[in-house]
């Protein structure tokens, strides 16, 4: 079937709100974004994880480090299922952290550690 052919019947779908699947063809640039757009909010899951699992062993009681052991790892879960999601898509997770690393891929993230606990950054206030 010809490109053209393939586009019509992709923008035919977008156009019916119908679902796009992962082997579904689609234009190379749409896929590239959705692989930008989930792989990003799999890093920022990942990423943000990080600063809460340096306070585990700072919190004052053990119920307060069960409640950040959850949060830890409810934020990995999250950006596990995100990788898989994105894998579908065509791209190993080796091949995203390797873009993370490189500063090819970007994530996003609100809080920063300071030595008095993690908080919003200013731009965010």
């Amino acid at each position: 079937m010809a490109i053209q052919d393939l586009q019509q019947i992709f923008d035919a779908k977008i156009a019916a709100d119908v679902r796009i699947e992962p082997k579904d063809w689609m234009p190379e640039k749409y896929r590239q974004t959705l692989i930008r757009q989930i792989s990003q909010h799999a890093h920022s899951e990942i990423v943000g994880m990080l600063p809460e699992g340096n306070w585990i062993s700072r919190a004052p009681s053990l119920k307060r480090k069960q409640i950040l052991v959850a949060k830890v790892q409810d934020e990995a879960g999250h950006g596990l299922y995100l990788y898989s999601a994105v894998e579908t898509l065509g791209i190993s997770r080796d091949e995203m952290i390797e873009q993370l690393h490189s500063g090819k891929a970007k994530y996003s993230s609100i809080f920063f550690c300071t030595p008095n606990g993690i908080t919003l950054l200013p731009a965010q206030l």
